[in-house]
C-alpha cells in the first residue's frame, strides 16, 4: 500500500488504491468479530433452547398425568365402589368401572384390599401379568391416599395411577379409614409413544446411555417407582434447525471477496479506464459490432453504453425494414384501390348501364327480365367485395368468433355438390366429389366450413380450364380430425409466389383467365377460418400440372342426448293480411332506403308513416298511440337511432322498435341488445327476414 503513495507519477491511482487497501483491511477485521460473536450467540441460543424443550416436556408430562390423577380420584371416591369392595360384585365392577380400559386407553385396572389381597383385575392383551402391584406399593398408597409411580414388568414399562377408596362424602380422603385400594396402568410401548410424539413433535424411546444429540435439542425424563428409585428413562429429542452455517459461509465469503476484490481492482483497474473509451472510438468510427459486443461484457455504465450502442444499430435496421415495408405496402395498397376500383366499377358499370336500358319503354318482357336478372347479380357481387373487405377487418380486430353448432355434415356436402353441378357449365373440367359418409352430426361452423370449401373450388374452377377438379373428404378418428382435400389440374402457382398465397389482396395474374376477378381475400379468409376452427390447411402445386389444397378441422361427435332433444322449426307461411291495420312507423334519413321498405311492406297490406330523423320519430310517437311498430335507423341527423330510442321508452315500454343498420360489427350490435332494442336487422334488408322479424313481434 505505502509502495503505490509513494508512486508520484500516478499518485491518484496510488491514492485510490492504499484508500480501497484501508478499507479491505478494517472490512477483513470486522469480519472476524462478527465471527466469534455469531459463534458466542449460537452457544447461548442453543442452550436457551434446550431449556425450553426441556420445560415443555416435563410440563407436557406432568399435564398428561394430571388427568389420570384426577381420573382415578373422581372413581374413588363412591358409595357403590365401597361396598363392591364388601360385596365384590363383578358384574357392577365389569359394567361401571372395567369401560375404563377403553373410554381412556388403559391396559390395566384393579381393586386390593387393603392388606394387598387381589380382588379383581381387568387388563388388555398387551399385560398378560396378573398381580402387578407389590405389596410395599399398596403400603404406601395407603398413607399418601393418591399415587403416581413406573414399575417394570415382563411385558415393559407401566405407568400406574393409584388412589384409595372411600365414600361420596369424602372427596378429598381425610375423613374415613379406606375401603380398598384402586390400580389404573397404562403400558409405555409404541402406541404411547406414538400420542406423545404427535402432541410434542418429539422423538421418544428409553434411555440407552449412548445416545449423541446431533442438530438437536434433549432430555432425559427418570421414571421412578413408589419408593422413588429409578425404574428407568425417557429419552425426548427434537431436531434443532438454528444453525449458523449460512451465516458462518457469508462472512467467509464476504472475507475472500474482500481479498479477491482488491486483487482484481489492482490488475484491472487501468484497463478498465482504457479499454471501454477504445471500443467507443471504433464504434463511432466504424461501427464495428464487435466492439460492441466486447463493450457489453464490461460491467457499469459501459454496459449500458453498449446496449445504446446496440439498440441504435437495431432501430436503424428496424427503420429500414419498415421503410422497406412501407414501401411494399404503398405499391400493394397502390394495387389494392386500382384493383377495387374495377372490382367496384364493374358491377356498378352493369347495375348504371342496365338501369338506364329499363327506362327504355320499348323493352320486351323477356329483355326487362334479363336485365333486371343482370342487376340483380351486379348487386349481388357489388355486396360480396364488401362483405369480403368488412369479413377482413373483422378478422384482423379479432371480433368473429366460431359458432359451433350441431351439422349434419353429408347434408351440407350434398348440397355444395348439388349447386357446382348446376352452376359449373364448363364440359371439358371433370368435376369428381367423393366422401366418405358420417353417420353422426358433427359440431362446428357451418357458415365458416362451407365458406372455405366453396373458396375452395371456386379458386379450382377458376384456374382450370380442362383436366378435372377433384373435391375429397375422408374421417380419421384416430386422430380426431376430418381432412378436406381439392386437387385440380388448373395452370398451378409458380414458387416465387407460393408465400404470398394466404396473404391478403394476393392474387395470381394470368392472361389466359379472364375469371381471375375479386380482391385476392378468399384464401386469407379461409386460412382465417381454418385457424378459428382449431384446424390447419397447407397446399402444393406445381405450375401446368395443378394445386392440391389440404385442410383438416377437429372431429366432434354430437352427443345423442342433445341430438335427440334437437327440434325442428318449421317455417310457417306469411299470412297475406299480415299488415291489415297495422301502423308502422320507419325512422329513415335516406330516400332510396325508405322507399324500399315502403314498397316491401306495402306488399302485405301495412300502413306507412315516415320519420326523416330521430327528433320527428320521437315526436310521432308522442302524438300518435296507434303506431304498432317502429323501424329505427341508427344513423340520422339531428339525433340518432340510439338517442330517440332511449327518449321513445321513457314514455313508452310496449311498442316493439327493431333497430336497423348497415353497421354489422360486433360493438354496435352489443350496443344495440345492451340498450334494449326488440330486435335488429342489417342492411341490406332482406325481405323474407324483415318479414318474418315483423310477424314475429306483431302476434295477436
Amino acid at each position: 500500500m505505502f509502495l503505490f503513495l509513494k508512486n508520484r507519477k500516478d499518485s491518484t491511482y496510488a491514492k485510490v488504491i492504499g484508500l480501497l487497501s484501508s478499507v479491505s483491511v478494517c472490512l477483513l477485521l470486522l469480519v472476524v468479530v462478527l465471527y466469534f460473536y455469531m459463534r458466542i450467540q449460537e452457544k447461548e441460543i442453543f442452550k436457551s433452547s434446550n431449556q425450553i424443550y426441556n420445560n415443555e416436556i416435563h410440563t407436557l408430562l406432568n399435564l398428561n398425568s394430571e388427568s389420570f390423577t384426577s381420573i382415578s380420584i373422581d372413581v374413588t371416591y363412591w358409595d357403590e365402589f365401597v361396598d363392591f369392595t364388601k360385596t365384590r360384585n363383578l358384574e357392577w365392577f365389569n359394567v361401571s368401572v372395567a369401560n375404563l380400559l377403553d373410554a381412556y386407553k388403559l391396559e390395566y385396572v384393579s381393586v386390593y384390599t387393603n392388606e394387598g389381597e387381589l380382588i379383581t383385575k381387568v387388563s388388555t392383551a398387551k399385560i398378560k401379568t396378573k398381580d402387578l402391584i407389590p405389596k410395599a406399593a399398596i403400603d404406601e398408597l395407603l398413607k399418601k391416599k393418591i399415587d403416581h409411580f413406573y414399575l417394570k414388568i415382563p411385558e415393559g414399562v407401566v405407568e400406574i395411577f393409584g388412589a384409595t377408596i372411600h365414600p361420596s362424602n369424602d372427596p378429598f380422603k381425610n375423613k374415613t379409614n379406606p375401603s380398598g385400594c384402586f390400580f389404573m396402568a397404562r403400558l409405555l410401548d409404541n402406541e404411547y409413544f406414538a400420542d406423545i410424539e404427535k402432541i410434542s413433535t418429539s422423538n421418544i424411546k428409553f434411555y440407552e446411555g449412548n445416545e449423541k444429540a446431533v442438530k438437536t435439542v434433549y432430555t432425559i425424563v427418570p421414571l421412578k417407582d413408589y419408593n422413588d428409585k429409578l425404574v428407568s428413562e425417557l429419552y425426548f429429542k427434537r431436531a434443532y434447525n438454528i444453525d449458523f452455517w449460512i451465516t458462518k459461509t457469508i462472512l467467509f465469503i464476504m472475507g475472500i471477496a474482500i481479498v479477491f476484490s482488491w486483487i482484481i481492482y489492482y490488475t484491472y483497474a487501468k484497463k478498465w479506464s482504457k479499454l471501454p473509451l477504445s471500443f467507443i472510438k471504433r464504434i463511432l468510427r466504424d461501427g464495428d459490432q464487435s466492439s460492441i459486443n466486447s463493450l457489453k461484457n464490461i460491467k457499469g455504465e459501459f454496459r449500458y453504453i453498449g446496449k445504446l450502442f446496440e439498440e441504435n444499430q437495431i432501430k436503424t435496421k428496424e427503420l429500414q425494414i419498415a421503410k422497406d415495408k412501407a414501401e411494399e405496402s404503398d405499391k400493394l395498397k397502390s394495387a389494392f384501390l386500382m384493383n377495387l376500383s374495377h372490382e367496384v366499377r364493374t358491377p356498378m358499370n352493369a347495375i348504371l348501364g342496365f338501369s338506364d336500358l329499363l327506362s327504355n319503354t320499348d323493352l320486351s318482357p323477356e329483355d326487362k327480365e334479363k336485365y333486371i336478372r343482370i342487376i340483380k347479380e351486379s348487386g349481388k357481387n357489388l355486396i360480396e367485395i364488401i362483405d369480403d373487405l368488412v369479413e377482413m377487418s373483422k378478422i384482423d380486430s379479432n371480433i368473429i368468433k366460431p359458432n359451433l353448432t350441431p351439422i349434419d355434415l353429408n347434408k351440407v356436402l350434398d348440397d355444395i355438390e348439388e349447386s357446382y353441378k348446376v352452376v359449373q357449365k364448363n364440359s371439358n373440367i371433370e368435376f369428381k366429389f367423393s366422401r366418405e359418409n358420417i353417420d353422426k352430426k358433427i359440431i362446428t361452423d357451418k357458415t365458416k366450413l362451407t365458406e372455405i370449401i366453396i373458396n375452395l373450388l371456386n379458386n379450382a374452377f377458376k384456374f382450370t380450364n380442362e383436366g378435372f377438379v377433384i373435391f375429397d373428404c375422408k374421417v380419421k378418428e384416430s386422430k380426431n380430425e376430418i381432412c378436406f382435400t381439392v386437387k385440380d389440374s388448373g395452370i398451378g402457382i409458380p414458387d416465387d409466389l407460393q408465400k404470398n398465397v394466404f396473404k391478403r389482396f394476393s392474387k395470381l395474374s394470368d392472361s389466359e383467365v379472364s375469371a381471375n376477378d375479386g380482391l385476392g381475400l378468399g384464401l386469407a379468409i379461409s386460412k382465417a377460418y381454418v385457424d378459428m376452427l382449431g384446424g390447419s390447411i397447407s397446399f402444393q402445386s406445381q405450375v401446368n400440372v395443378g394445386t392440391i389444397f389440404n385442410f383438416s378441422i377437429p372431429l366432434q361427435y354430437i352427443n345423442e342426448d342433445l341430438e335427440n332433444s334437437l327440434t325442428t322449426i318449421v317455417k310457417q307461411p306469411l299470412p297475406k293480411d299480415l299488415g291489415n291495420e297495422k301502423l308502422i312507423l320507419v325512422a329513415e334519413d335516406d330516400n332510396i332506403n325508405y322507399l324500399l321498405i315502403e314498397k316491401i311492406l306495402k306488399d302485405i297490406n301495412f300502413n306507412i308513416l315516415r320519420a326523416h330523423d330521430g327528433v320527428e320519430a320521437v315526436n310521432i310517437c308522442k302524438t300518435n298511440n296507434e303506431i304498432d311498430l317502429v323501424l329505427m335507423d341508427i344513423k340520422m341527423p339531428n339525433l340518432d337511432g340510439y338517442e330517440a330510442f332511449k327518449q321513445i321508452r321513457e314514455f313508452n315500454t310496449d311498442i316493439p322498435i327493431i333497430a336497423q343498420t348497415s353497421y354489422s360489427f360486433q360493438e354496435e350490435l352489443d350496443k344495440i341488445e345492451a340498450l334494449g332494442f326488440t330486435d335488429f336487422i342489417s342492411k341490406p334488408i332482406q325481405k323474407d327476414k324483415l318479414y318474418a322479424m315483423i310477424q314475429n313481434y306483431l302476434k295477436e
